[in-house]
C-alpha cells in the first residue's frame, strides 16, 4: 500500500477520472481533513491519496457532526479488514486469537490476520488485537498467510 498527500484532492480525482481510473472516496479521516480516496494501480496495489487540510472553497466543516463522522467511518479504508477478507477468502482460520488480554487471559475471538515483525516472530490475531499491535509495536506488519517470503516475491518480479 502507498499513501500520498496532495493539496487539491478534487483536481487529482478529476484527473484520475479522465484517465478512467476507478476512485473510491473513503471519507475524511483525522490525518486527511480535506478528504481521502482509494485507487488500485495496474498491479492491484492499493494507493490512498489524502488532502491534509480542508480547502478554502470547501463547505463548512459538516464532518464535525457525529452523523458525518459515523458515515466516514463506514466507508473508511482498512488494510487490516482487507487482509482479514483475504484470509477469509482462503478458507479463514479455525484457531483463536493468540494474543492474550492484558490480564493474561486468552482472547475469546477468532484469529483473522497474521502479523509478524522484523525479528521473525509471528502471531495470528483478531482485528482488535492486530490494530493494537500495529499501533504500539514499531516493527510489526501484516504478513501474508501463504506467501513463502519477501525473497520469493522479489524473485518472481525479475
Amino acid at each position: 500500500m502507498f499513501y500520498f498527500f496532495c493539496n487539491d484532492l478534487d483536481a487529482v480525482v478529476a484527473r484520475l477520472g479522465t484517465a478512467g481510473v476507478e476512485v473510491v472516496r473513503t471519507g475524511h479521516p483525522p490525518h486527511a481533513p480535506g478528504g481521502e480516496v482509494k485507487v488500485l494501480d495496474p498491479d492491484g496495489n492499493t494507493i490512498l491519496i489524502g488532502q491534509p487540510e480542508r480547502s478554502a472553497s470547501a463547505a463548512p466543516a459538516a464532518e464535525d457532526t457525529e452523523e458525518a463522522e459515523e458515515a466516514d467511518a463506514a466507508v473508511r479504508f482498512s488494510l487490516l479488514k482487507e487482509a482479514a477478507a483475504a484470509v477469509s477468502a482462503q478458507g479463514g482460520m479455525t484457531v483463536g486469537c493468540q494474543v492474550p488480554a492484558p490480564a493474561g487471559t486468552p482472547c475469546p475471538d477468532r484469529a483473522e490476520v497474521k502479523l509478524a515483525d522484523s525479528g521473525g516472530d509471528v502471531v495470528w490475531a483478531c482485528l482488535a488485537h492486530a490494530e493494537d499491535i500495529l499501533i504500539t509495536v514499531p516493527a510489526a506488519f501484516i504478513a501474508s498467510r501463504g506467501e513463502p517470503g519477501l525473497a520469493d516475491f522479489l524473485s518472481r518480479r525479475q
